[in-house]
C-alpha cells in the first residue's frame, strides 16, 4: 500500500475543521483530529464521524463550536462523567471532543483512572498505532501530521501493532485484544507478531469485558468481507474457546479405522466466507457459523458408514437460542431465523441426496416460508467438497430442487401458506373445545396439501376434513340438517343453504322457503336456520364476487341431477367470466348437440345460482329463461362486464 501524505490536505480543508481549529486558537487551546478519521483518510474510506483531542476541556470546546455553528445548524450533548461532548451537525458530521488525557488501569477493571495530559499522553493510551496518528488545527501547524508511532508505516506494512508494550495495552482493556482482531479483519491486515503473542498471553482477561462488548465486535466481525479471517484469529489467540466454545468445538478431526472426518471447523469458515460472497444479511452469515455447531455432540463411528452426525441440524437448532443468551445476541425475530435455518439447512441436500418429489418440495417451502431463498443460499453454500466433480454434481442436482421450487411455488402456493381450514372451523364445524382430536385433523389437512392428496383449497379441504373426522368417530353438529341463511346483494336477498357435504341452494326466490322445503324432503334433513363456517365462506365469497373481488368460488357444492344435468353444470365453469355462450353451445359441450333444451332446463333448475354460472348462457335475444328471472340475469351480466376491480385469479378453485 503506498502511503502519499499528500492526501491530508483535501480532507483537512473541509470548512468545518478550519472552524474547530480557529475556535481552538482563539481560546490559545492545541486541538487535533485524531484516530479512525485520520486513518480512513490513507485508507481513502469515507467517515462522518470524527473526533477532536484538545489539550484542555474539550467540553469547552466543543460548546464554542456548537454556539459558533449557530442554533438550527448544530446540537451539543454534553457527557461530563466521561469527559466528553458531541456536536451533531445539519449536515450530518458527528463531531467528538475530549480533553488529552492519560490513563492508568486497576487489574480488575477495564475503566481507566483519568488524568489531564498532553497530545503524546494521548496517543499513548489509543489502541493501536494506526489509530494514533493526530492532524493539527492550529492555524501555525494547520494540516501537520503527528504520527509518533509510525501509524503510516504499519498501514504501508498493513499490520495491527499497538504503540506499547501489547501486554500492559491488552492487560489494562482485554476489549482491545477483540479490536485488534476486528481491525485486522476488516482491513485484511496481519496482526504483528509481538501483539498477536500478546494476545495468547492476555486471552483470559477477556474475562473481565462484557458480554455486549465482546458481541459488538464479533457482529463487526461477522460483517466484514471475509468473516472467517477473524474467527481463526479468535482461535489462533485462544478467544474463541472463551467467547464462543460451541465454535472451537468443531475443530480437529478424529480417525478411526484409518478414516477420519472432515476439519468442521475449518469447513465452516468456508460455509461462512461463500455465504458472506453471496449476501450481505449479518443473520444469514451467523447461520452459516452456527450450522454445524450440533456435530461435536453427534459424531458416531459406523462399521458401514464411517463418521456420522445424524440428526446434528436438529440439535444445533436447539442449541442456538442458548447460544444467543449467553453470547449476548439479540432474543428476537433474528435469533428465531438463525435457529431455522440451522435446523433446516440439511433439508434441500436430502432432497438432493433421496431424490426430488413434489411432496417433499412442498414440505420444504411450508416449512422455509419467505426464508427459502436464504436456506438455498446456505445450502449451496454448504457444498464444499475437496472432490470437484462431486461438487459439481451436488450443485447440478441442487439446480434441479431449485427448479422444482419455483415450480411448485407457482403452481401450489405453499410458501408460507395457511391450511384453508383454521382450528376454530374444525371446532365449530364439529362442536369440539381445543382437544388433540382438533389437532389431529388440521394437521392431517396440512399434510395432505403437502404431499399432494388434495389441492390447497377450500373445496378441496372441506370434504377431505369430514372424511378425516369420520375415521376419528366425530360427527358435525348439523349432521341430518339443511342449515339456511341469507344475505343482501344487488339483486336482492339471496337464500344461501348447506348440508354436511357442502352448499346446496343459492337463490332469490320469493319462494325460498319453499325451495328449502322440497329440497329438505328430496333429501331426508331437516331445515334449520343457523351461522355455519360453510355458510360464512359461501356468503363471504358472494360478497367479494359482487364486489368485483373475486371471479371464481372455491366452495364444496351438494348437487343432484342427471348425467345430462351434472354435464351441463361443470360446462358452465368453463365459461370465462364476463362472456356468453348460447344453449346449443353449452348442449354442444356437453355432448349432446341437439339436447338446447334440455341444456335450457337444467340452466332454469338450476339451485346455485351465481356459483354455477348459468346466467353466462344465453338464448338467441342475448337472454333466455333464468331461475331469478332475466333481470337478475342482465344485472350478473352488467355486474361482471365492468371495469374489474382486480385480475382473475386462477388459483381459486372452482366448484
Amino acid at each position: 500500500m503506498e502511503i502519499k501524505l499528500d492526501k491530508i490536505e483535501p480532507h483537512v480543508a473541509l470548512p468545518v475543521f478550519h472552524l474547530v481549529g480557529s475556535v481552538a486558537d482563539e481560546m490559545q487551546r492545541e486541538c487535533y483530529v485524531v484516530g479512525g478519521y485520520v486513518r480512513d483518510i490513507f485508507l481513502e474510506r469515507a467517515s462522518k464521524d470524527m473526533d477532536f483531542v484538545t489539550v484542555g476541556s474539550g467540553i469547552e470546546v466543543a460548546r464554542a463550536v456548537a454556539q459558533r455553528l449557530g442554533k438550527g445548524k448544530a446540537t451539543l450533548a454534553v457527557f461530563k462523567t466521561y469527559g466528553t461532548a458531541q456536536v451533531k451537525t445539519r449536515e450530518g458530521l458527528e463531531l467528538e471532543f475530549v480533553g488529552a488525557r492519560k490513563e492508568s488501569y486497576r487489574r480488575e477493571s477495564r475503566n481507566p483512572i483519568v488524568e489531564d495530559g498532553t497530545l503524546r499522553d494521548d496517543q499513548l493510551r489509543r489502541d493501536f498505532t494506526i489509530n494514533a496518528m493526530a492532524i493539527s488545527l492550529n492555524k501555525s501547524t494547520y494540516g501537520k501530521l503527528l504520527d509518533p508511532f509510525d501509524g503510516i508505516g504499519d498501514l504501508q506494512r498493513r499490520i495491527i501493532r499497538t504503540p506499547l508494550d501489547p501486554d500492559i495495552t491488552f492487560s489494562d482493556d482485554p476489549l482491545r485484544m477483540m479490536r485488534a482482531v476486528r481491525f485486522a479483519t476488516q482491513l485484511q491486515f496481519d496482526i504483528y507478531p509481538d501483539t498477536l503473542q500478546a494476545i495468547k498471553r492476555n486471552a483470559g482477561r477477556i474475562k473481565i469485558i462484557t458480554r455486549e462488548r465482546i458481541a459488538e465486535e464479533l457482529m463487526k466481525i461477522v460483517r466484514s468481507p471475509q468473516p472467517s479471517r477473524g474467527f481463526k484469529i479468535l482461535d489462533e489467540t485462544g478467544l474463541l474457546q472463551l467467547i464462543f466454545p460451541e465454535l472451537a468445538a468443531l475443530k480437529g478431526v478424529d480417525n478411526s479405522h484409518g478414516r477420519g472426518h472432515k476439519d468442521n471447523f475449518l469447513h465452516t469458515m468456508q460455509v461462512l466466507d461463500n455465504v458472506a460472497g453471496a449476501s450481505t444479511n449479518e443473520w444469514l452469515r451467523w447461520a452459516a457459523v452456527m450450522h454445524d455447531i450440533g456435530k461435536p455432540a453427534t459424531k458416531r463411528w459406523d462399521n458401514q458408514l464411517g463418521w456420522t452426525f445424524h440428526n446434528h441440524n436438529f440439535i444445533g437448532e436447539k442449541m442456538v437460542p442458548k447460544v444467543f443468551g449467553r453470547m449476548r445476541l439479540p432474543l428476537n425475530e433474528h435469533m428465531k431465523y438463525v435457529k431455522k435455518l440451522v435446523g433446516l439447512h440439511m433439508r434441500p441436500i436430502a432432497l438432493v441426496e433421496d431424490g426430488v418429489t413434489d411432496s417433499a418440495v412442498r414440505r420444504l417451502l411450508f416449512d422455509a416460508g419467505d426464508d427459502i431463498d436464504d436456506l438455498m443460499t446456505l445450502c449451496k453454500a454448504d457444498i464444499t467438497s475437496k472432490n470437484q466433480e462431486k461438487v459439481k454434481r451436488f450443485r447440478d442436482n441442487f439446480d434441479l430442487v431449485k427448479r422444482k421450487l419455483i415450480d411448485i411455488e407457482e403452481k401450489d402456493r405453499v410458501r408460507n401458506f395457511q391450511p384453508p381450514i383454521d382450528g376454530a372451523e374444525v371446532m365449530e364445524t364439529f362442536g369440539l373445545t381445543p382437544s388433540r382430536e382438533v389437532g389431529q385433523i388440521k394437521d392431517a389437512i396440512k399434510d395432505a396439501i403437502l404431499d399432494g392428496a388434495i389441492a390447497n383449497s377450500y373445496v378441496e379441504a372441506y370434504p377431505f376434513m369430514m372424511q378425516r373426522a369420520a375415521s376419528l368417530g366425530i360427527e358435525p353438529v348439523n349432521k341430518g340438517k339443511l342449515c339456511y341463511t341469507t344475505i343482501d346483494s344487488p339483486v336482492g336477498v339471496l337464500t344461501v343453504a348447506c348440508t354436511t357435504r357442502g352448499i346446496a341452494l343459492i337463490t332469490t326466490q320469493d319462494d325460498a322457503q319453499e325451495m328449502l322445503s322440497q329440497l329438505g324432503k328430496s333429501s331426508h334433513l331437516d331445515l334449520a336456520e343457523a351461522s355455519l363456517p360453510l355458510l360464512t365462506h359461501c356468503t363471504q365469497q358472494l360478497q367479494q364476487y359482487f364486489a368485483g373481488e373475486r371471479r371464481e368460488f372455491d366452495l364444496p357444492c351438494f348437487t343432484t341431477g342427471s348425467e345430462f344435468t351434472m354435464k351441463v353444470w361443470n360446462e358452465m365453469f368453463k365459461v370465462p367470466y364476463g362472456e356468453t355462450i348460447p344453449y346449443a353451445e353449452l348442449a354442444k359441450r356437453a355432448g349432446s348437440p341437439k339436447a338446447y333444451r334440455a341444456a335450457a332446463q337444467a340452466c332454469h333448475f338450476n339451485r346455485l345460482m351465481i356459483v354455477y354460472p348459468c346466467h353466462r348462457i344465453v338464448a338467441s335475444n342475448g337472454l333466455g329463461g333464468y331461475r331469478g328471472g332475466t333481470q337478475v340475469k342482465q344485472q350478473l351480466l352488467d355486474l361482471e362486464k365492468r371495469t374489474p376491480t382486480i385480475t382473475a385469479d386462477k388459483s381459486d378453485a372452482s366448484c
